[in-house]
């Protein structure tokens, strides 16, 4: 009897199932052929008109509207004049191209221009002809002396700071910022050592990046490191849209270019050297490329043969990145609202937004 009712109970719902599912198992019985292509047909063009407008809003509300850079030289003493020169030519190209200093995370020891053995106090060259006073002008070093380390750096670029630090020691990046980063110092496979003191590890740094990709701190990077065996540190490098260059593979050094009689030391390295004498080349409208400053670089000169690695970029073909896409200032014009008639004009405000030494 039991047995009786749970069947009683069973056969409507199997039947009702049944009815549920055919049509979807064997539509054949229901609709033609051509019903079902109809269908089908419906449903592919619906998916791609989600797809097309997901891609839409994404270029949309992560494109490119603004431009960091992070420079910092790792090193400091006296005899690593050079590494101070590397970081405040390229501090004054980016600055030269439209990166406001608000926008620049500068990280250096300072050590150099006040030194007793400079010749030149208050000043730093990068040419014995001293045309240009790297020193000279507005310089403002966000992290200096003691302030220079592998914790620092970390914490700048994942944004891992304590409340009290102050917004000018923040790199205040998003998912539409295109961030520059150089690092520059004495290094060896797979590490660059800050201050003789401390080591960042390659991984240290990939994990850092991967940070900042979880958190949209950055559009795109640049990354760039000028030391011995540099192109180690971009090895291990897993996040995307990250083009990374070095200035020497693995059991190369990296070069200083000359040495000043009067200071006794190297002035200046010479594959930052080469960068920015490409860059003085170039204005805010340039149309050059990363590319093409990439095939301009001898191997023969520099005595190292220098690195890059684009196979993360998934934005775009690196044969369509522009120098200034990282070097240069981002400007955006914004409308402001016509006044109420007697109370002003309507106004457009555009926003910029001897023997060669070893280097590493």
């Amino acid at each position: 009897m039991r047995l009786g009712f749970v069947s009683l109970i069973l056969a409507p719902l199997l039947l009702a199932l049944t009815a549920l599912a055919l049509p979807l198992l064997v539509p054949s019985l229901f609709i033609s052929q051509a019903q079902a292509d109809q269908i089908e047909r419906f449903f592919a063009a619906t998916s791609a008109d989600s797809a097309a407008n997901t891609t839409s809003h994404h270029a949309q509300t992560h494109g490119h509207t603004n431009n960091w850079a992070v420079l910092v030289s790792a090193s400091r003493f006296w005899f690593n004049y050079r590494h101070m020169s590397n970081t405040l030519g390229l501090y004054r190209v980016v600055k030269r191209l439209g990166i406001p200093d608000s926008q620049i995370i500068l990280m250096l020891a300072d050590d150099a221009a006040c030194d007793p053995r400079n010749r030149f106090p208050g000043n730093v060259w990068a040419d014995s002809n001293r045309a240009l006073d790297l020193y000279g002008g507005e310089i403002q070093v966000d992290y200096k002396g003691s302030e220079v380390t592998v914790e620092a750096l970390i914490r700048l670029l994942t944004g891992r700071h304590p409340p009290s630090l102050p917004a000018s020691k923040r790199l205040l990046s998003d998912s539409s910022s295109n961030v520059l980063l150089y690092l520059t110092g004495h290094g060896g496979e797979d590490f660059l050592k800050f201050q003789d003191a401390e080591e960042l590890g390659a991984w240290d740094l990939a994990d850092a990046l991967g940070q900042m990709d979880a958190k949209r701190r950055y559009h795109e990077l640049l990354f760039i490191i000028d030391t011995c065996q540099a192109n180690s540190m971009y090895s291990k490098i897993y996040s995307p849209n990250v083009i990374a260059v070095g200035s020497s593979q693995v059991g190369q050094n990296s070069y200083s270019h000359h040495t000043d009689a009067d200071l006794g030391i190297a002035l200046i390295d010479r594959f930052t050297r080469f960068v920015l004498g490409y860059l003085d080349g170039i204005d805010k409208t340039s149309g050059l490329r990363l590319v093409d400053l990439f095939g301009a670089w001898d191997s023969e000169e520099l005595h190292s043969d220098p690195g890059v690695r684009s196979d993360l970029l998934r934005t775009r073909k690196l044969e369509d990145v522009k120098l200034t896409d990282f070097f240069g200032g981002r400007r955006r014009g914004v409308t402001i609202d016509a006044p109420a008639p007697g109370k002003g004009r309507r106004r457009r405000a555009v926003h910029g937004v001897g023997k060669d030494a070893t280097a590493g």
